[in-house]
This record gives C-alpha cells, structure tokens and sequence, in this order.
C-alpha cells in the first residue's frame, strides 16, 4: 500500500478526515486505535497514499462523532477518489507517477508555468509533440509514441471546457521559440499555433528575452497549480530527469509564486510577447 500514488481524489479526501480528525481533537495515534487502524494506515489514508475503503472512511467517521449530512458528503468524496480518471486508457505509455499530476491537472483552476526549453504539452502541435518525444526518447516503439502524442493531445481539450475551464498563464524564455523541434515547417507551425491559442480569453503567453541575462528562475522550469477552492492548497510542480517533484510546504509556494510573478514583471507584456513570437517564426528558415 505504501507505493499506492496519491491521485488528487485520495489527497482531496485526505485533507478532510485530517480536518475532521483535528475537530475532533484526537492525535493521530488516538484516532488510530479508536477505528482499530495502524498509525501508519491512518497517516497514509490522509496523505493519499493509500487505497479508499469505504469501511475505513466509516469507522473513522465513527470515532470522530460526525454528523450525517457531513458523513453523508465525505462518503460520495471516498467513491469518487477511487473513481479512475481517463488517463487509464494511457497507463501503459504513462510515466511513473505522472498519473498523480494528470489528476492534479484535471482538478486545476489555474497554471501558472515556466519554460525554459520546451513549449508546453498543453501548447503542442501533433507534429511539435512527437518529434520531442521521439528526440527524449529515441528507441521508443512507434505504437507508444503515438498513443503519447494522443495522450498529450488529449489533455489539452482542458484549455477549452466550455465551463469550469483552465486558465493558463505560460512564460517561454526565448530559447523555447528558438530551438528549431523538428526543422523550419513544424517549428512554424508550433509558433503560429502559440499565437491562436493566444487569442483565448483564458490563455495569457509572455515571452522572456535573452537580453533579460540572469533571472529568479535561471536554474530551470517550474509550475504552480492552483484550485479553485481555498481549502485546496497551491502545489508546486517540477519535472526533472531524476523524476517529478512536487513542492507542497507553504513556503516552497510561496517562493515558486514570488518568482513567478517576479518573471511576469520581467517578461515582455503579451502583446509584445506575440510580436515577438511572430517575428521569430517569420525569421525560420
């Protein structure tokens, strides 16, 4: 149970039986012995760690007293974190653990993102995509690549539900438009692409020039993903060769937010950022 991956239901549902467990002011090890669970059952139930029952969600509504219409709206929450989400359809291509920031994703509000090489997978022409993949990748089947690309290209209908839709704010640096992914046409494309998107309301792209010289964020790309409701709390996300790290203290969002709008102040205003945009793509060849 201890490697069961933390999906944004179970962290949701997680957070809740720990507000409930402190109401009702029990210790964790208190609350253990009164559902007659292991400390360390309980500790992964509200971290998300651990597979719902429905029989352990009750037993410790049960020791924290709670009241039935409360009960009644935690238990539909522990159903629906074992729901599975339709990335599932992808889980023999997926990453290790990126299941966890596709639910992440998927229950997002806003996205504020930092790129310092490549335009991001929500941002990706078919063609952008999979000639990145294959190059991150060389000895990848062509089945999987393809069925990557139908994954990637899948989560971008996020950028347009007609309700409850994602906001995106996207800063490139420079380098991202000028590194030529898969020759002249796919690049045009790619850029061409950014620039339409851009005219979504929910959409803002800035770009950060290279005559910037050092910045806050120099040492690499980064995304803050924020909920819509208070009681989610702001995860910092980074996907790095070493495997994904995700920055959940108060003080790592904090500064991964002071940096990002830090960046907003130094990039170009999107309009010129478009301008500048177009002008690289015209300048292709």
């Amino acid at each position: 149970m201890a490697g069961v991956t933390p999906t944004m239901g179970r962290r949701k549902l997680g957070g809740v039986l720990t507000a409930l467990r402190e109401g009702a002011k029990l210790t964790g090890d208190q609350a253990a012995k009164l559902a007659n669970f292991s400390t360390g059952k309980l500790s992964r139930l509200e971290t998300g760690h651990n597979v719902v029952y429905p029989k352990d969600v009750r037993a410790l509504l049960d020791a924290y007293a709670t009241p039935a219409t409360v009960r009644d709206q935690v238990l539909r929450l522990a159903e629906l974190a074992e729901q599975p989400g339709w990335w599932q359809e992808f889980g023999d291509v997926l990453p290790m653990d990126f299941d966890l920031y596709l639910s992440v994703e998927e229950a997002a509000a806003s996205l504020l993102v930092f790129e310092t090489s490549v335009v991001l997978g929500l941002l990706q022409t078919e063609d952008y995509a999979r000639t990145w993949l294959r190059a991150e990748d060389p000895g990848i089947p062509n089945a999987d690549l393809e069925r990557f690309v139908k994954l990637r290209m899948t989560r971008q209908r996020l950028l347009g539900r007609e309700s409850g839709g994602l906001t995106l704010w996207a800063i490139f640096d420079e380098a991202v438009l000028r590194r030529k992914v898969g020759g002249p046409e796919i690049m045009r494309a790619q850029l061409g692409h950014l620039l339409t998107m851009s005219e979504q309301s929910n959409i803002t792209i800035q770009v950060l020039p290279f005559e910037v010289g050092a910045h806050v964020a120099a040492s690499g790309s980064f995304t803050l993903v924020e909920f819509e409701q208070p009681t989610d709390p702001e995860i910092g996300y980074v996907d790095c060769a070493a495997g994904n790290v995700y920055a959940e203290k108060p003080a790592q969002v904090r500064r991964l937010k002071t940096n990002f709008h830090h960046l907003t102040s130094l990039a170009l205003p999107p309009q010129k950022s478009l301008s500048f945009i177009r002008k690289a793509q015209k300048e292709l060849t």
